[in-house]
Order: C-alpha cells, then sequence, then structure tokens
C-alpha cells in the first residue's frame, strides 16, 4: 500500500464539449483535487489526534461511576469493555480519522455517536502488508476489535465471526496500545459482462480498523520496524527530556550578623553556588537533544562551570559577579526548559511517520490535563496556526546564549556606570551585564525579538562599543526611561568605598535619579582582643612610591591601564584624609614619617555595621543594582579594608540610624465635605501632625491602623490655607490645603396656575439666599428631567438668586417632583441641596366634562337606524355608568304632533324626524365622574328603552366634548365608555 502524498499529482486536464474521457484523465482530475485537499490538511492544518480518542476499560455490569472507584482493584477477567470515545485525527498522509459504524450499504458508514464499546477481538494479519506494522518480513502480533453491532453486521452479510473471542479473556489488557488503522487497497475491477460497462471500475476501500497492540511490540517498531516514526520520535524526545531535567533554582545570598569578615560573605556566596552539578547534567541533556555545540577549550560543562564559578581574578576578587553568572544560566536553563513542551509544530510533516495509522496510547490510560500520554500521538500543528515553530528558534537561541555567556564571561574593571534595566522579566529584556564581553555573538543571542527584527545592537548595556551608535543606546540615560524599573550600577567592585559612594552619587545628580547609596561594614577593624585600633598612617615616602609606580603605569606603552585607574583612586582615598586629619610626630623618629589620624567628627561618609543594621532592617538582596525609590547598598570589611567587596539593595529608601520619614496624600487639595483620605507613610507606624502657620490642628484620624486625614475636621478659620505635616515630628514636603464649600439655604414658593382650567401648567418660583450668591455657579435639576445651568448670577435687590420653572402637568394627574440643587465655587468644591418635593395637580374631572353636549334623534336621512319600517314610538331613558340618568330622551310622533321637549331637525315642520338635546353642567358632571367604580373618570353612556313600545337601534345620538364630535351612530344599550379629559375610549 502507497501513500496517497508519496506522488502528487500537480495538473489536470480541461474537458472540452463532447469529448471521449478516458480513465487516465479522469483519475488525473480525482486525483490532483485529492491531493490539495490532503495537503492542505498537513501542511495548512496539523497531524495527528485533534481531540478525542479517549479510552477507558470497564465492566459492562457496572455502570461507569462505580467502575472507575474499583477498577484499580477487579479481577482481570471482569474487564470485558474497552470504551473509546468519538474524535477526530489526521494522519500524515491526509486521511481524517473518526470512529464509524457501518450502515446497510457496505459503502456508507455514520459517525453521529459519542462512543464505541469494543468487546470482541482476533488476530488480526493485514493483507496489504503495511509497513509501519512489520519488523523485516514480520508483521507484529496484532489484535483486531468488534463491537457488538458489528458482529452482527458481519453476520448478515454472511461473514465469519468464529473467530472472534470474548475481550475479557486477554491477559494485561492495560499495557495494550490501542491503533487506529485505515486499511486503504483497491478491490479488483468488475468483468464488463455486457452492452453496460459505466458502472466498472477498481473500488478503493478505506477501511478503518481498531487494533490492540503490546506496548514492547509497538517499542520495537520505533527502533527497528521497517518505517520509522520520526514525528513521534522527537516529539515524544522531548517529553522525556522535559521529565528527566532536574528542578534547579538559584539560592538567595542571606546575610546574618554573624558575617564579619571578607572571607566569611564570600562563604556565603559560595555556599549559594551549589547547583553546579545539576546545571551541568540538565543543560548537557538539552544540548545532546538539540545538538547544541560545548566548545570549551577541550573542558567538560561541569568542568568549566565548576573552574569558571570557583576561581578568582588576581585584580579582583568578583565573587558576587561568579554568583551572578550562575544565576544568568539558570535563568536561561528555566526559560528553555519552559519552551520545551511548546515545540508542537512542524512545518513540513514526514508523510512516513503515520501514513495510515494514529496510535492512542495505553488502553485506558489517564489524559489528564498535563499528563503525558506515551505511545499517543499528539497533534502536532502547521506553523500558520501556532508560534511553536517560533519557540523552537528561541529555544536554540537560548542554548546557543548559554554556551556563550560561559566563554564570555570577564572580570572586567572599569568606571563606575549606571545602565537603565529592567527587573521582573526575562533574561534577555534586562541590559546585559558588565562581566560578559559584548560582542556580535552574544549581542545575536542575547533577546530573541531584537534579533528577529534586526535589532540585536538596540539592547542596552555597560559596554557600548559594539552597540548602536544611536545616542540614546549610548547614553540611555539622557532619554525615557519610564520602560525600566531597575537600574544596574558597576564598576564600583574594588574601590573604596568613599570613592565608590561619590562616584554613583555624582551619576545621580547628573541624570536625577531616584535613589539612595549606603555602605555597611562588617567589621569595626578593632582587634580580636579588643585593644584600641591602631591610627591609620600615611608616610610621605609611601605616597611618593605610590605615584611613581602610577606614574610608570600610564607611561608605558604595555599594561593595564584598568589597573593603574584602580590604584589611583586607592590613592584618592588616603590624599583625601589629610583634609580632616590632625598630625602628630612619634618621638625619637628618626625619618619623615607623619602620623595621620582621623577626625571621627569629620567623617564624610556615613557607615554602619551589618550586625547593627541587621537588627533594624531586613530584606537585603543582591541584584547588581537597585529598583527607583530604593536603597544600593555597599558592603566592605571595615573602615581599614574599605574596598567594596559586595552589593545588596533594598526597594525602600534608607538607611540612617534614624528611620528616615516619608508621606504621601493622593491630592494636594480638598474640599471640607469630602472623604477621609488615606496617607502612606514611612515609617507604617509613624506619628503625623498637622500645621497651619506653625498652630497644630486636629485632622488626622486612625482606623484600622491606618492614618487618614480628614478635610471635615479642619476649622473655618483654616480653610483655603497651607496645611503642613510632620512624622514622628520630622517636617516632611507634603502640603495640603482645604477649601471651603458653598453654603446656601433655598426655599419654594407657591405654584401659580396650578389647576386654573385654561392652563395645564404650573410655574415655581425657587429663591437662593446666603454670602457670595454672584461667585457662584448653579446647576438646577428640577425632577422633570429638565437641567438648567446657571453661572454666576447677579443677586437682585434683595440679595437674593430667584430661578423659575414652569411645570407641564397631566390633566387630572397628581404628579411628585423631586428638584436637586448643585452649588460649586472657583475651588472646585460644591455642595449638592435636596429641596423638598413638590405635588402639583394637573385640570380636574369637571373641568372636562362642562362642556359635554348630547344629541338623540331619529331621523330618516341618517342612515340605517329606523330600519325597514317608519317609528313613530321612541321613548329612552339617557344613562351614565348605569347608575346615573342623564335625562329622557321622548321621541314619540303620534299623528306627526311633537310631545312636550321635542323639536324638528333642521328647522322642518313635520314628517316623522324629530330630536333632542341635553348639556351636562358642571354639577352634574362632576356627579357622573365619582360614580365610575374604578375611579378613573370614564363614562358609559347608554339608551336604554322607558316603554313597552320602544324599538331600540332607531335614534341616532351624537356627543360633542368641547364642540368636537366623540361618537356619531345609532346605539344599543351601552354605546360610548370614554374618558372625556383624555379622549380615550374603552372597547
Amino acid at each position: 500500500m502507497n501513500a496517497k502524498l508519496d506522488n502528487v499529482t500537480t495538473q489536470y486536464r480541461k474537458f472540452n464539449e463532447n469529448q471521449v474521457l478516458t480513465d487516465g484523465q479522469l483519475n488525473e482530475f480525482i486525483d490532483y483535487f485529492e491531493d490539495q485537499d490532503r495537503l492542505s490538511r498537513t501542511l495548512l492544518s496539523g497531524v495527528g489526534i485533534v481531540c478525542g480518542f479517549k479510552s477507558t476499560i470497564t465492566s459492562s455490569s457496572l455502570v461507569p461511576d462505580v467502575m472507575e472507584k474499583i477498577a484499580p482493584q477487579k479481577a482481570e477477567n471482569a474487564l470485558d469493555t474497552i470504551v473509546i470515545t468519538q474524535g477526530a485525527g489526521v494522519t500524515t498522509d491526509g486521511d481524517l480519522i473518526t470512529l464509524r459504524t457501518g450502515k446497510e450499504k457496505s459503502s456508507d458508514v455514520t459517525i453521529d455517536f459519542d462512543t464505541k464499546n469494543y468487546r470482541y477481538f482476533r488476530e488480526y494479519k493485514d493483507k496489504v502488508r503495511y509497513d509501519h506494522f512489520r519488523i523485516g518480513e514480520d508483521q507484529i502480533p496484532l489484535l483486531e476489535l468488534a463491537t457488538e453491532d458489528e458482529l452482527k453486521q458481519m453476520k448478515v452479510k454472511g461473514l465469519d465471526t468464529g473467530s472472534f473471542k470474548d475481550i475479557k479473556t486477554l491477559e494485561k489488557l492495560n499495557e495494550k496500545i490501542i491503533i487506529l488503522y485505515l486499511e486503504s487497497y483497491s478491490n479488483d475491477e468488475t468483468p464488463c459482462e455486457d452492452a453496460d460497462c459505466d458502472n466498472t471500475g477498481a473500488e478503493q476501500v478505506s477501511d478503518l480498523k481498531v487494533l490492540l497492540a503490546d506496548f514492547q511490540s509497538v517499542s520495537d517498531l520505533m527502533t527497528s520496524g521497517n518505517a520509522k516514526d520520526t514525528l513521534y520520535k522527537i516529539h515524544n524526545s522531548y517529553e522525556e527530556l522535559f521529565d528527566r531535567l532536574p528542578n534547579i533554582e538559584a539560592k538567595r545570598v542571606i546575610l546574618d550578623p554573624k558575617v564579619e569578615t571578607a572571607d566569611q560573605l564570600k562563604r556565603k556566596f559560595r555556599n549559594a553556588m551549589d547547583s553546579v552539578s545539576k546545571l551541568s547534567d540538565g543543560f548537557g541533556a538539552i544540548a545532546d537533544t538539540f545538538k547544541i555545540d560545548l566548545n570549551f577549550s577541550g573542558l567538560s560543562l561541569f568542568n568549566k562551570l565548576n573552574t569558571l564559578l570557583s576561581a578568582s581574578s588576581p585584580r579582583l576578587d568578583d565573587f558576587q559577579y561568579r554568583y551572578d553568572l550562575l544565576k544568568d544560566l539558570i535563568d536561561t536553563y528555566n526559560e528553555i526548559k519552559g519552551l520545551i513542551l511548546h515545540l508542537n509544530a512542524e512545518c513540513c510533516p514526514s508523510i512516513a511517520s503515520f501514513p495510515k495509522h494514529l496510535m492512542l496510547g495505553y488502553a485506558g490510560g489517564s489524559l489528564e490535563l498535563g499528563e503525558y500520554a506515551a505511545f499517543r500521538h499528539g497533534f502536532y500543528h502547521s506553523s500558520i496556526t501556532t508560534q511553536d515553530d517560533e519557540n523552537y528558534e528561541r529555544l536554540m537561541l537560548l542554548a546557543n546564549r548559554f554556551v556563550q555567556k560561559i566563554n564570555g564571561f570577564q572580570s572586567y574593571i572599569g568606571p563606575v556606570k549606571i545602565t537603565p534595566s529592567n527587573l521582573y522579566v526575562r533574561l534577555g529584556e534586562k541590559a546585559i551585564p558588565y562581566y560578559y564581553n559584548v560582542d556580535k555573538p552574544l549581542l545575536d543571542k542575547w533577546n530573541f525579538e531584537k534579533t528577529k527584527t534586526d535589532r540585536e545592537t538596540y539592547n542596552l548595556s555597560y559596554h557600548t562599543a559594539n552597540l548602536s551608535s544611536e545616542d540614546y543606546v549610548q547614553n540611555p540615560l539622557n532619554y525615557n526611561i519610564d520602560n525600566n524599573d531597575f537600574y544596574r550600577i558597576e564598576g564600583h567592585l574594588g574601590l573604596p568605598y568613599e570613592t565608590a559612594v561619590q562616584n554613583i552619587n555624582d551619576l545621580k545628580m547628573k541624570y536625577g535619579l531616584a535613589f539612595d547609596v549606603s555602605v555597611l561594614l562588617l567589621n569595626d577593624g578593632k582587634k580580636t582582643d579588643d585593644e584600641p585600633e591602631e591610627p591609620r598612617k600615611v608616610s610621605i615616602e609611601e605616597l611618593r612610591n605610590k605615584l611613581l609606580s602610577i606614574s610608570n603605569d600610564i607611561s608605558k606603552e604595555t599594561g593595564d591601564p584598568k589597573n593603574a585607574l584602580l590604584n589611583l583612586s586607592k590613592l584618592d582615598s588616603d590624599l583625601k584624609l589629610l583634609n580632616k586629619a590632625k598630625f602628630e610626630t612619634p618621638s625619637g623618629s628618626s625619618d619623615d614619617v607623619t602620623i595621620v589620624k582621623e577626625d571621627p567628627k569629620k567623617e564624610e561618609i556615613a557607615t554602619e555595621l551589618l550586625s547593627d543594621f541587621l537588627e533594624r532592617k531586613s530584606g537585603l538582596e543582591h541584584l547588581s543594582g537597585v529598583e527607583p525609590g530604593g536603597t544600593f547598598v555597599l558592603i566592605a570589611e571595615s573602615k581599614a579594608n574599605n574596598q567594596v567587596i559586595a552589593d545588596f539593595s533594598l526597594s525602600y529608601l534608607c538607611c540612617s540610624k534614624k528611620d528616615p520619614v516619608f508621606l504621601s496624600l493622593p491630592s494636594g487639595k480638598l474640599c471640607q465635605n469630602e472623604k477621609p483620605v488615606l496617607m502612606t507613610i514611612v515609617p507604617l507606624d509613624g506619628q503625623v501632625k498637622a500645621f497651619v502657620n506653625g498652630t497644630e490642628i486636629s485632622a488626622i484620624t486612625q482606623t484600622g491602623g491606618q492614618s487618614y486625614f480628614d478635610p471635615a475636621l479642619v476649622g473655618a478659620a483654616y480653610l483655603g490655607q497651607t496645611i503642613t505635616f510632620t512624622v514622628n515630628d520630622d517636617p516632611v514636603d507634603t502640603q495640603m490645603v482645604v477649601n471651603e464649600v458653598p453654603n446656601v439655604t433655598v426655599t419654594t414658593g407657591t405654584p401659580v396656575n396650578g389647576e386654573n382650567p385654561t392652563n395645564p401648567t404650573a410655574t415655581v418660583t425657587f429663591t437662593v439666599s446666603g454670602n457670595n450668591l454672584g461667585n457662584l455657579d448653579y446647576n438646577w435639576n428640577f425632577g422633570d428631567g429638565q437641567l438648567v445651568t446657571v453661572t454666576k448670577p447677579a443677586p437682585d435687590a434683595n440679595g437674593v438668586v430667584s430661578q423659575s420653572h414652569t411645570y407641564n402637568l397631566v390633566a387630572g394627574q397628581e404628579d411628585t417632583f423631586n428638584p436637586i440643587l448643585s452649588v460649586s465655587n472657583g475651588s472646585g468644591c460644591s455642595t449638592q441641596y435636596t429641596i423638598a418635593p413638590i405635588k402639583l395637580k394637573g385640570q380636574s374631572l369637571v373641568q372636562c366634562l362642562s362642556s359635554l353636549e348630547i344629541t338623540v334623534q331619529y331621523n330618516e336621512s341618517l342612515g340605517p337606524c329606523p330600519g325597514n319600517h317608519r317609528c313613530n314610538s321612541a321613548k329612552f331613558n339617557l344613562m351614565a355608568n348605569g347608575v346615573y340618568t342623564i335625562g329622557i330622551v321622548n321621541l314619540n310622533n303620534a299623528s306627526e304632533t311633537l310631545e312636550n321637549g321635542q323639536s324638528r331637525p333642521n328647522g322642518e315642520l313635520r314628517g316623522p324626524n324629530r330630536i333632542k338635546t341635553f348639556f351636562l353642567s358642571p354639577t352634574d358632571a362632576q356627579s357622573i365622574a365619582a360614580t365610575d367604580l374604578n375611579g378613573e373618570g370614564f363614562i358609559s353612556f347608554s339608551l336604554v328603552c322607558a316603554d313597552n313600545s320602544c324599538h331600540d337601534g332607531v335614534a341616532w345620538t351624537t356627543l360633542k366634548l368641547g364642540g368636537v364630535v366623540i361618537y356619531d351612530g345609532c346605539p344599543r344599550n351601552n354605546f360610548l365608555t370614554i374618558n372625556p379629559c383624555t379622549g380615550e375610549v374603552k372597547p
């Protein structure tokens, strides 16, 4: 069996009209598009198991949740079912595989199910001789699985099922590997026996088999089989590599009061460097897997690391930088380790890896999140769908950087320099330390993103010779450093601490950097027998010899200029003593020796013993620099042995023996009515006091152990004045101004109009009184959705500010309005006043009903009311709400003689037509409105026969409200229910 993608069809023919097609032309057409479909899957999506295909071993007699609890202890003969969930996967030949169930037609299958339960097995012989199941000429032992439904289908089709056995007879089922195999072959072409040969052709069969194999057999296939699964092997090697890599973290250097000598401090650093062996083993395994060249001039990685980390420069005992090198290497190692499990990308997956099968792992194997499943194909993404291919490039860069850092370490001596960097990021995003040779090989491997964009020379470093010539790279402290949260400080190691402090402070001032510098001494220089310390001596002859030596070093063309600079700095320390000393000449001395003894009252740089410091403070960390707002701490052995031997830092300002004080407020201005604000204080338990012109005011409160400034406690006499503070009685720079808030009175006038029947609005006038009214801004919210802003209005003759507003009212409805006034002054302070609710009522129902006119008539010319006969007798009661009689409508027309109260319409003198009109007075209207049982102001009109001779449906009735016709028709009983004020009609 050949893989489809072994030979890819790259062209096909377009067909002409009425062309006779050959088998080659048709197959060429199909092969082209099938190959493109397969290539799209493998090269643009990926290969391997996409999802699903999880297996469990269970007993058909138990529910799954019970089986899950007892399966590890059950006897093997009860394990009679392998359950496999539906899934999806892609082979390296581009076949899309899912579990399938056959249907009646042999070529049809269904995939619409969640799981399949396999209970039977038989030996399997691959008739197509798939190379991936063979070692030499022999096929490894394979078992074919079947479900109960599949056996039934085989019996229906007349196939032999006698060789299948119950799966519970298998031993060590959980040591079997499940394999999905797409058995692909061509059936022989059917001979053409009649005139119609259209249905002939070789049938292409793809039959999915679910197989079991011993794990040892699968392992042998991987190592000595005919076709090697290179894709699985390389990614499996990444998993195995990750599992065997040791976990390594750099130890901290923790100082304690017992550290009193330089050797003891050095031992602290050395004791923190005990991971060389594990680091050598771990990175050695990485180098073996990814073929990293470990070229250390013939030394092994372990020997190179051990030599490098334990050595010292003859000119400078730089043990702290060798410790820093180890930290850098461990950081790089862990970054590499973190990438190993994220290399699931393949640009061009090998077709020969698993062209027609997928391994699902051990039967019943756990697939919990984060667990690795052996002998299971993962999903190996195309580069277009993931960034894991970039992870491989990143890993290779990091691994080569690891080697380059070892080879590029140097014991360097140079001037003090500060470089902006970052603290809480990957090593590659930090400035390159000065103990590396910053050459092109290191620059190319320091920062992946910069190298990727051809900007490797834009890294920052102490050494700038090979960096970009851009000034912001050469002199970064002259430019924006908002994105930097750390300052690397380098070049001070080995200098007298007086010189180092002066150089660092000069750079601080030059670049305006926010940190402090402090000096800690390991001991006070006294002898061990507690004898007084000998005075420091300076000999004229000694100074002369030092100057000559330095002069010779400088004048020579060869030599170490850095060493000359170091000697100059030490000499400078001795010369400075002459500016603060008293001179004594020893008695009996025959040579010109001057003894110089320092005057402690004129000490220029404050120092403190480490042991004393640790009694008060903690948190010293060696970082080779300091955070903005922190303290850079230099360590020297004593005043006599004053060279800087190490540095540490604190994340806060420190550290005179009297604690520093600090106070911060979120704002320098507040309004009197604002809530208390939290005060940030150093020290946290410091006592804060507030003053105005030297007078203490009570504006500080304590809640939950924290201090708050409460502007409401500031008296009226101090509003608008500058408030200063002290912490522990020491003044701080923070200041505060509390501004007055407006204080006015708002009154509400009597509404004008209101329930006037001719004016459905009401006007209310609000009056504001108080001081400085003309300097205030007024924001009115009248409670009806209307907002008005008035800026600094002039008060009237009465010294008040008035504001009128007209409210629109709904007839017959009472509304409540809740007006609010916000008053603000020029200081940005405002006061909000909630005004008493205002209740206003619209026009009443009586006013609406006062113009109601009702006309009832018999008129042959008005529509179908009379019916098919002439009506001479029509007497009705005109009712309202069924209980109120408006009047009697008498439309009798005996012998064309009208009865009392009737008239003829349109001035007629004779005939059948007659009419009667009613007008409702306000009193009658009020009575009618009161009869609405629902209290909604609706009236239901009706005409009710008043005698036996009445015919309903013959009286044409017209209602007018305010001169507008609201009903015109022939009513029967209740004919209109209406709210005469709103015009709303109920059905």
